[in-house]
């Protein structure tokens, strides 16, 4: 018997005989593939962090415990358990994803139809056993001996696809990646059962250079609207670790020369997908169809500012579009999907008929296609969409997909127009309320047979730095994707820390479809947390409930959900220069609009605080991995209310700068405002400063460095403008004295 001591601070804590614990085998019969091979590889790295038992892979060796898993063609165990009835296969449509766990004397059974179903099997037994993963992390319990636990379940998922779509324009999100960030975020998807990775590629940008007619298109940027971001003196630079330019490396290491770093971020990408698939994953890649960057187009002539996408009507188009996604093909030949996505919006800003000949005659024939007069503009796509599609080889039609936003007013109109392969897919609009209203009823034709992608966000850009709760509205959508048989849901966002609830919502309900947001916060925050963390439901709920309520952040762009958009630097409102301008209708509305998203925002402010106080008082009896993930919604609150300070210090200085000038002109208007923009700088400093305290991921370095140039450096630009345009105070007394 070997003994093992522990020693700390020269004592002896303790002596213990280490193989006093049952050995435990881990048997995976015969290796079938890499699938099973990361199966198992999987559940002995865990098990050994889980478990204080001994544990072996070698079937000779004398043993208490076994944990048997695979397939009735792999493990001859598996297969005599299922032909004693010990263990029922999942069976239905999704069958080969589905596994089932069944406890019996002191062995468990982790049974599939096939290796995936193995895989999802082994992360449901360690959850089972006290493991809880999330998308920014993980939380495992203490090590303690194995026991057998009652099992008995069978489980298969909803839908055949589910998953992630990893947006392409932020530093905070896969702009910023390196390969090592995607394998992370790939594996922990994979821990919590989802099994489909997506990208969008806007034109120009690094991970998509398309070639047509021999000219390649040249790459713009990664990232927007900070590509690349120089660390040196920014608020939060420590945590860059020295990284004098944050982006990532293949693009870094090359600036300087567009097509290298195209090179090198495409060779990236495909590790990445070929890493996907080496864990049971699909993929789909897709580009902006009516968009192109390459190729000699000939453009729609929309008057009255319309907005210009390739005419749908010219066959030289169609050859280039071709071109198109055959260069996609080339640059990504891995992937299982491909898809040509309508550019955001333009069925609204492309809605007016172009004066290009046979527009008007189009336009009017397939008007059946969309009830939507306001979307129109989505008729050029879906018409030249199909033109492409039907050129393509019967293989290539059943790996294309549609794309867009809020494409799927199409669905009902263009189905019986399709070839039955394609696959409609349709990014929501971002307000979940607005989704929920009837377009959802879009997606029926998956009824009928037609393979439908639903593309919901697992946070709002408009919110961008900030926690988000969606898990009511999500619950809803599901339901009614479930309903039609919907093949794929999938959420789109960027950063991960903070709005892993989100994610793990869908995670859930994919194998649970009875699952209600109630419920699922319920055990959400006792997983996460611990038992003593009840009382954090409610507050979830509660944020929630108010997603689509949160204040803008001033009254530049002044729509609700848009307290921190991402794709743009902060907008504020000029100040005047002159009295004339102080009537005007214009600024009397931003004066009005001011004071009254500062009373949203104070509001606002009111329910963080609220809820700071409801998780500092929770925190102090968690264990110590529920206080390390207690930090974390701490700290997203805190940086909130020090942004949400900052804003109101913003548009307090509207008021301010209103009165003052009326009573005393505009040159003492701009003095009597610095001190509050002085306030409003120092508080979103703060608020950079306090998010860089708390970073989980790549993405929340991302995070710090679009506020730096987003937010901080937009204020004190605005700062200094104000303070150097204010004169001098005149000295009357010593005027006087001369």
């Amino acid at each position: 018997m070997r003994l093992v001591f522990f020693v700390m601070s020269g004592l002896c804590l303790s002596a213990f005989a280490e193989d006093i614990l049952p050995t435990v085998l881990l048997d995976d019969g015969e290796n079938t593939g890499y699938i099973h091979t990361y199966a198992s590889e999987e559940m002995q790295a865990y098990f050994k962090k889980m478990f204080s038992n001994p544990v072996t892979t070698d079937a000779a060796v004398p043993t208490e415990y076994r944990v048997v898993l695979g397939t009735p063609t792999c493990h001859p165990g598996i297969s005599n358990a299922v032909a004693a009835g010990l263990v029922a296969l999942p069976q239905g449509t999704t069958a080969d994803q589905g596994y089932s766990l069944k406890s019996a004397d002191k062995t468990v059974y982790i049974a599939a139809n096939a290796d995936v179903g193995v895989l999802y099997g082994v992360y449901d037994f360690l959850e089972s056993y006290g493991a809880y993963f999330q998308i920014s992390g993980e939380r495992l319990p203490e090590p303690q001996p194995f026991y057998i636990k009652p099992l008995d379940a069978s489980s298969v998922p909803v839908f055949k696809y589910r998953g992630l779509l990893p947006w392409d324009n932020f530093l905070c999100g896969m702009s910023g990646y390196n390969l090592e960030d995607y394998q992370v975020l790939i594996d922990r998807a994979v821990r919590m059962k989802f099994n489909f990775l997506q990208f969008h590629f806007y034109p120009g940008i690094a991970f998509f250079t398309e070639t047509v007619d021999g000219v390649r298109a040249a790459p713009a940027c990664i990232g927007m609207p900070v590509d690349v971001f120089p660390t040196n003196e920014a608020a939060g630079e420590t945590v860059f670790g020295g990284e004098a330019v944050f982006g990532p490396r293949p693009y870094v290491e090359h600036m300087g020369d567009p097509s290298a770093q195209a090179d090198a971020v495409q060779a990236m990408m495909r590790a990445v997908l070929d890493h996907a698939h080496g864990r049971g994953m699909k993929t789909c890649v897709g580009f902006e169809l009516m968009h192109p960057a390459a190729g000699n187009v000939q453009w729609t002539d929309k008057p009255d500012g319309g907005q210009n996408c390739l005419d749908p009507l010219r066959p030289e188009n169609i050859e280039i579009s071709l071109q198109r996604y055959r260069s996609l093909v080339e640059t990504y030949p891995q992937s299982d999907y491909y898809w040509m996505w309508q550019s955001e919006a333009r069925g609204v800003l492309g809605r007016p008929v172009g004066r290009e000949p046979g527009a008007v005659e189009m336009r009017a024939e397939y008007a059946r296609w969309t009830p939507l007069e306001t979307h129109s503009g989505d008729i050029d796509y879906a018409y030249h969409f199909r033109d492409v599609a039907v050129r393509l080889l019967p293989e290539e039609q059943a790996c294309i997909a549609t794309g867009g936003w809020f494409v799927q007013h199409l669905f009902p109109g263009i189905h019986p127009d399709y070839p039955p392969e394609i696959r409609f897919a349709s990014l929501n609009t971002y307000a979940p309320d607005q989704t929920l209203n009837g377009q959802l009823d879009y997606y029926q034709p998956a009824q009928q047979g037609r393979p439908t992608w639903m593309i919901d966000w697992w946070e709002f850009d408009g919110e961008q730095w900030f926690p988000q709760w969606r898990v009511t509205w999500q619950e809803q959508m599901y339901r009614k994707c479930a309903e039609y048989g919907v093949e794929a849901v999938t959420l789109l966002g960027w950063k991960l820390s903070g709005v892993e609830h989100n994610i793990r919502y869908l995670a859930e309900f994919c194998w649970n479809p009875a699952l209600t947001a109630d419920q699922f916060y319920g055990t959400y925050v006792q997983r996460l947390y611990g038992q003593d963390a009840t009382a954090l439901k409610d507050t979830y709920l509660a944020y929630d409930g108010g997603a689509v309520h949160t204040p803008p952040a001033n009254a530049y762009d002044d729509r609700p959900m848009l307290l921190g958009a991402g794709w743009m630097p902060l907008g504020v409102p000029a100040f005047p220069e002159d009295t004339a301008a102080l009537e005007t209708p214009a600024w009397l509305h931003t004066v009005k609009r001011a004071g009254e998203i500062a009373a949203e925002q104070r509001a606002f402010l009111e329910k963080d605080r609220e809820a700071l106080a409801t998780v500092g008082l929770v925190a102090p009896g968690l264990d110590a991995q529920g206080q390390y993930w207690a930090a974390l919604l701490l700290n997203r609150l805190r940086m909130r209310s020090h942004y949400l300070e900052a804003m109101l210090s913003l548009n307090d200085a509207y008021r301010v700068f209103q009165e003052t000038a009326l009573k005393s002109g505009v040159p003492e208007a701009k003095r009597a405002i610095v001190p509050l923009l002085d306030q409003s700088v120092s508080l979103a400093r703060q608020c950079v400063e306090l998010y860089a305290k708390e970073i989980r991921n790549r993405n929340d370095l991302g995070v710090v460095a679009q506020m730096n140039v987003q937010v901080l450096q937009v204020l004190e630009k605005l700062r200094d403008t104000m303070s150097a345009s204010v004169p001098e105070p005149v000295d009357t007394a010593n005027q006087a004295q001369m």
